[in-house]
C-alpha cells in the first residue's frame, strides 16, 4: 500500500526520486528546499544543456518516439513503450539509454531514470553519464551523491529481478486498470503503427517489467561517468561495486526524513564552503549564516 506522510504532503509529492535520496547526502535542507521554494543554483541553461548531451547518447542507440501524451496514462504509456523497446533491443544493440526504474521503499513510491544499461563480455553493466560544463574533475563530495544514485539504481533492479518488485505491485500502488489512455494519445499510436494489442497501459507495462525481469548477468560492478557537456569526451570514469548491505544503510538514514522521524539535516559544519553554491543561505536557511556578506 502506497503511504502519504507529513513531509510528502508538505512537499507536495507522490513519490520519492532517486535524485532526491543523492541530494540528501549533498544537503538534505536544500533538497527540501528546492520543492518549497524552486530550484536553488542549476540554471535553466545548463539543464538544457545537460538534458541535449543526454538525448545526444540515447539518439545514438535508439530512434526517438515521437509521442505526445494528453494525460498521466499517456505519460505512463510512453514512459514503457520506450523502456520496453530499449530493452528489447539490447541484446542487439548492446546498449541501452534513458530507461525508467520503479520501485517501493518502505511504502513509499520509488522513481528514476537509468542513464545507460550495456552488454559488456556476456554481462549488463549499469551506467550513469553525468554531464560538466567545467573540465575539472568533481570533487568527492559532488562524487558521492553521484555514487548514491547508481547504487539505489541497482537496488531498484535488484527488487525486479529477484520478484520483489512487477507489474502486479506497480498495478497496485498506481492503480493503472484505472487508466484510460485518451482519443487523441491512440490515434497518435496508431499514426506510428504500434500494433492494437499493445494500446493499453496494463499490456506494456507487463512488457516493460518483463523486458526488466528478463536481464541476464547484472553484473556488481558499475560505472559512473563524467562527460565534457561541450566536447562528449569522457574526462573521469570510476568502477563502483554494488553492496547490498550498503544499499540498505543508505535507504534506512534517508528514509526517516521521509517518515517524518526527524527534520531535514543541514550540511555539517566541515561542510558549509557547499552553503556559497546555494541560493537559501541567508534567507530561507540561516544554518551557517553569519549574517555578513
Amino acid at each position: 500500500m502506497y503511504y502519504a506522510s507529513e513531509t510528502m504532503r508538505k512537499l507536495k509529492k507522490a513519490s520519492i526520486r532517486v535524485t532526491d535520496i543523492a541530494m540528501q547526502y549533498w544537503c538534505e535542507k536544500q533538497m527540501e528546499l528546492n520543492y518549497l521554494f524552486g530550484p536553488s543554483f542549476i540554471s535553466p541553461d545548463k539543464v538544457h544543456a545537460g538534458k541535449e548531451m543526454h538525448e545526444k547518447l540515447e539518439s545514438e542507440v535508439s530512434v526517438p518516439i515521437i509521442l505526445q501524451p494528453k494525460n498521466y496514462a499517456d505519460y505512463l504509456f510512453k514512459d514503457f513503450y520506450k523502456g520496453y523497446t530499449s530493452m528489447s533491443l539490447l541484446n542487439k544493440n548492446k546498449k541501452a539509454r534513458e530507461i525508467s526504474i520503479y520501485g517501493m521503499v518502505d511504502n513509499f513510491k520509488l522513481i528514476g531514470k537509468i542513464d545507460e544499461v550495456d552488454i559488456n563480455n556476456g554481462s549488463t553493466v549499469i551506467v550513469e553519464n553525468k554531464t560538466r560544463e567545467s573540465t575539472k574533475i568533481p570533487s568527492e563530495a559532488q562524487t558521492l551523491t553521484n555514487k548514491i544514485q547508481i547504487i539505489i539504481y541497482r537496488k531498484l533492479l535488484n527488487d525486479i529481478l529477484q520478484e520483489r518488485f512487477g507489474y502486479e505491485k506497480f498495478n497496485s500502488v498506481y492503480s493503472i486498470s484505472k487508466m484510460y489512455l485518451t482519443d487523441e494519445f491512440i490515434t497518435q499510436l496508431d499514426a506510428l503503427g504500434i500494433e492494437k494489442n499493445l494500446q493499453s497501459l496494463n499490456e506494456i507495462s507487463k512488457r516493460f517489467f518483463d523486458s526488466i525481469a528478463h536481464i541476464k548477468n547484472l553484473n556488481d560492478e558499475m560505472h559512473l561517468r563524467y562527460i565534457n557537456r561541450n566536447t562528449g569526451e569522457v574526462m573521469k570514469s570510476i568502477k563502483i561495486k554494488y553492496d547490498e548491505n550498503y544499499a540498505m544503510e543508505i535507504l534506512s538514514f534517508t528514509m526517516k526524513y521521509w517518515h517524518g522521524l526527524r527534520q531535514a539535516l543541514p550540511v555539517p559544519e566541515k561542510e558549509i564552503w557547499k552553503c556559497s553554491f546555494c541560493k537559501f543561505r541567508g534567507k530561507e536557511c540561516k544554518v551557517w549564516y553569519n549574517g555578513a556578506e
